[in-house]
């Protein structure tokens, strides 16, 4: 039996470690061992993998007997694959509340505008919706209706980009970009990143902008198992920074 079936089974008995550990008796310690196998990412965050980066690095070094697997389409979507024990973890920006689940903010950051250098816009303090009603819009192939760029911005002002386009990857879509074929909207710390090497310009969306968090869904069943937890902290303290991990 591999440690993700002991654990389903172990929840549908409705068990905590400790009590299955006195059933079988043996220390508490060894049900954990037992369960150890791969952590189970689930991702409903394009620009969410880049960051989940830095904090899968030092985790596989603090937990060699802990493998960690990505998934980034599911079958019910997230929700789904976390009741359904297809995921142990979800990385989200948008929680939806659920009873049994829990939800921890792990990371705050502001959505941006990014445009090419010598833009028009360029200059730009901030940008209106209205001065978007004449750009090429790219975005992540994600409904309209879940992204920040048309909830919070575009779609309260009545305003509709001249054309919106899909691209799948980051890289590709920040070379459209850089070379003027369209606009986009990111995560500043991303936009940031990419302007480093690339010509870009991240500009903040209306005079006060839009605040974003990175939520870590899991189940409340879950909360006693080690290497979960262990994760969760881990990703409070990712500095997005020069990559490194705070102590």
């Amino acid at each position: 039996m591999d440690p993700q079936e002991l654990r389903r089974r172990r929840h549908l008995l409705g068990l905590s470690q400790m009590a299955l550990a006195e059933r079988l008796d043996v220390a508490p310690d060894t049900i954990s061992r037992w369960e150890r196998g791969t952590l189970r990412i689930g991702m409903e965050c394009h620009p969410c993998y880049q960051w989940l980066l830095k904090v899968v690095s030092p985790y596989l070094a603090r937990w060699p007997d802990v493998d960690v697997d990505v998934k980034q389409r599911f079958q019910f979507g997230g929700i789904g694959a976390l009741f359904g024990y297809d995921i142990d973890v979800l990385v989200t920006p948008d929680p939806l509340k659920k009873p049994g689940l829990r939800f921890e903010p792990v990371f705050d950051y502001e959505q941006v505008l990014v445009v090419a250098d010598g833009h028009a816009l360029s200059s730009e303090a901030y940008v209106t919706p209205e001065q978007l009603s004449a750009e090429v819009l790219i975005t992540y192939p994600v409904e309209t209706d879940r992204l920040d760029i048309y909830t919070q911005f575009l779609t309260p002002a009545n305003v509709v980009p001249r054309r919106h386009k899909v691209i799948e990857t980051t890289d590709i879509m920040l070379q459209m970009v850089a070379s003027g074929r369209g606009v986009a909207a990111l995560p500043r710390w991303l936009a940031e990143e990419y302007a480093g090497w690339m010509p870009l310009t991240p500009l903040r969306l209306g005079k006060k902008g839009i605040a974003k968090q990175i939520f870590l869904g899991t189940r409340e069943a879950d909360d006693a198992i080690d290497y979960l937890s262990a994760f969760v902290a881990m990703a409070r303290k990712a500095d997005w920074t020069g990559a490194r991990f705070r102590e």
